[in-house]
């Protein structure tokens, strides 16, 4: 009798600032398709008593050991905004420890790393103007604002997660075995076709690019989790041998798609 096969586990990346939490209910929404594994950092969230780290190569080093002892077979990174930058960074360096490549690469909110960030930097700016700018993307949180308590928790973690999104300079790499599915919406003021086409030097394989409705913060959108959905559906039948998705007709083509 054959034993059916573990799903893919989803490995989640948060936005600046943000916590694993905001990945709890996709538990239940992808139930059917993949194992959610909410990444929360050091610093946030439930681990806010431990020290934040500040340098991202430190940054991604410390997540991929302590992934390497949860992937326990087929995976897929997903990364929204910063999380993108992080998840990116962690289909290379994941690898080395778990001996194989993702299955894919999914992000949301972000132009590709090799492209500056397109805006002046907030992490250094004084706390109205620094909550003024994540009003804008729709990422700020009105009980927290009003409270200092709340605010003296929560902007350090925010500062440093955006100085690494802001300043750090993506290096050179060999790019990735593995297909990328970037997701954006259509109202995004942080991306810009050109930038997210740049998600296709990434890979040697397929890279497509949806725009969906909506602002910078796209997490709860059916656009996103369709786009999801359609990215898990083409991994089901490879999860049994482990192996990154093939590449399309043409690796070269990105598809510009609403939803």
């Amino acid at each position: 009798m054959l034993r059916a096969q573990p799903l893919p586990q989803l490995l989640c990346l948060p936005h600046a600032g943000g916590s694993a939490v905001m990945f709890h209910p996709w538990r239940a929404r992808f139930a059917d398709a993949a194992r959610v594994v909410p990444v929360e950092l050091p610093g946030h969230g439930g681990r806010r008593a431990e020290p934040i780290v500040r340098d991202f190569d430190a940054l991604v080093e410390l997540l991929a050991g302590e992934l390497a002892a949860v992937v326990d077979g087929p995976y897929v990174l997903f990364g929204h905004s910063f999380g993108s930058l992080l998840a990116a960074a962690l289909a290379r360096g994941l690898p080395e420890r778990t001996g194989h490549a993702p299955l894919a690469l999914a992000v949301s909110g972000r132009n590709g790393p090799s492209v500056p960030h397109p805006r002046a930097p907030l992490h250094n700016a004084p706390a109205e103007e620094l909550l003024r700018g994540l009003r804008a993307l729709q990422g700020s949180l009105p009980g927290v604002e009003q409270s200092p308590e709340l605010l003296a928790i929560f902007l350090p973690p925010l500062r440093a997660d955006l100085e690494m999104a802001e300043t750090y300079r993506w290096p050179p790499h060999a790019p990735l075995p593995c297909p990328v599915r970037a997701v954006a919406g259509d109202l995004d003021p942080l991306v810009d076709e050109a930038g997210l086409a740049a998600w296709q030097r990434e890979t040697t394989g397929p890279c497509q690019v949806a725009r969906v409705p909506g602002g910078h913060m796209i997490l709860d959108s059916p656009g996103l989790h369709r786009c999801l959905d359609g990215l898990l559906t083409r991994t089901a039948p490879l999860v049994r041998r482990g192996t990154p998705l093939p590449p399309s007709p043409n690796p070269q083509e990105t598809s510009w798609t609403s939803n």
